[in-house]
């Protein structure tokens, strides 16, 4: 594998029209932010965690446990579908909370989830009982460890470390109607627990995870998207916590923390209620907390909206900022093969012919069929190869086969993790940490 650091400058000289040689995955995605055109569209990693966990057949009390096993399974699979990039990720949301002590429920076949039935905050009492968090305890040190490993085996721009955003954790800690009802009502408790949640519960992971030699951390916080909050709450409660904690991540540990990943992303699940006004402010959101300069879609109905919307937010300043296109997870789930190639070729036919375009699917669902995410990736190849065609509808796309994953496995860097990993049988239903 060439050095992450070449790649990104081929990717630079190749974007900006010196071209040469074979763009790698890195080299294409860094072509379509800086530059305008690589050799097509790149595909972008999605979040697939428990996708990849079921593709690979692992238990998940082995891929939520055992960072190589977690790891390995990511950087494989993402091999099999050609993704250009990789993203690795895991139930980032409950990793400081059940440090804390929150009652956690846990499966052999899907990922942890918090007990809301019982609250780890119940009231503002409850902020002296917790913290600061000890990175010894949970799976903390699991978080610590998938951070060292991908710096590791996939080193580049997008390796780091992952932890909950201080809104998301307080939906998390103490459930959002309660959370959402003291930002609107009480503001003076909000910001104790925005304070307890950024000092107490997440300060000591950043902190923990700097002294593994750990550069930078994105903060989840899918609970600040549209219309959980508004763009208004985003702005008043999300953007500051966001700046404190980058802010402090440079000063105090020479580290950079990007809290509010997705805050204001426009998950609005009725198509009749769509608002162009409210969609313009939710991007602009979202460039406000999103490390690089970018028009972003992620987890919303994208395959409903007027792209043009998108586009024409992209461009609006007169100079064309990068666009992610993302497919909604479900939508690649129940949809057809034909009906994906669709709506990839609409896209790129609205949003890519001038370049700085990247596709991505928002999140992969456990039981996705593996032929729409090779559809996706082989659509996304074929029409979006630079120059982009006249007529795009003239282009066929089928379904391509491909070889069954375990048939693949075989000689993979990663067969003898995934192949040890699925000997493990539970012994009971206990959790072990």
């Amino acid at each position: 594998m060439a050095n992450p650091t070449f790649q990104m400058i081929h990717g630079m000289l190749y974007g900006n029209g010196i071209r040469f040689g074979q763009l790698s995955g890195l080299g294409r995605i860094i072509a379509a932010m800086s530059g305008r055109y690589p050799d097509h569209v790149p595909f972008q990693g999605p979040q697939m965690h428990d996708h990849a966990m079921t593709i690979a057949r692992v238990p998940a009390r082995k891929f939520y446990w055992e960072a190589d096993v977690l790891v390995d399974v990511h950087l494989a699979v993402a091999r099999w579908y050609g993704f250009d990039s990789n993203t690795i990720t895991f139930d980032v949301y409950n990793l400081e909370v059940e440090a804390l002590g929150a009652k956690m429920i846990y499966s052999d076949n899907a990922m942890p989830t918090v007990d809301v039935s019982d609250p780890l905050i119940k009231s503002p009492a409850d902020l002296e009982k917790y913290g600061p968090l000890d990175p010894s305890r949970g799976r903390i040190p699991y978080g610590i460890e998938v951070a060292k490993q991908f710096t590791e085996k996939a080193p580049g721009p997008f390796a780091g470390g992952l932890f909950c955003s201080p809104w998301s954790l307080l939906c998390q800690a103490m459930g959002y109607p309660p959370a959402v009802r003291a930002m609107k009502r009480d503001k003076g408790y909000m910001q104790a627990l925005f304070d307890w949640a950024e000092n107490q519960a997440i300060w000591p992971y950043m902190a923990a995870l700097r002294e593994q030699g750990i550069k930078n951390a994105m903060g989840a916080d899918a609970w600040a998207a549209f219309p959980n909050l508004t763009p208004d709450l985003v702005d008043e409660w999300i953007i500051p916590s966001s700046i404190r904690m980058r802010q402090r991540g440079k000063k105090e540990l020479g580290m950079t923390v990007s809290a509010g990943a997705v805050a204001g992303d426009y998950c609005e699940e009725d198509p009749a209620k769509f608002d162009k006004q409210i969609m313009f402010d939710c991007w602009d959101v979202v460039a406000k907390t999103f490390p690089l300069k970018l028009a972003a879609s992620a987890m919303g109905r994208t395959q409903d909206w007027d792209m043009n919307w998108l586009y024409e937010f992209a461009t609006r300043s007169g100079k064309k900022i990068p666009i992610m296109g993302a497919l909604n997870g479900r939508f690649v789930r129940d949809s057809s093969p034909e009906q994906i190639i669709d709506i990839i070729r609409e896209w790129i036919d609205i949003m890519g012919r001038d370049g700085r375009f990247l596709m991505m699917i928002g999140n992969i669902p456990a039981d996705s069929p593996p032929v729409n995410i090779h559809t996706a990736v082989e659509a996304t190849q074929i029409l979006g190869r630079y120059p982009i065609a006249d007529d795009l509808s003239s282009i066929e796309v089928q379904p391509p086969g491909f070889e069954p994953f375990d048939e693949w496995l075989e000689g993979q860097p990663e067969e003898e993790t995934i192949l040890k990993a699925r000997e493990w049988k539970s012994l009971d239903r206990k959790v072990f940490v």
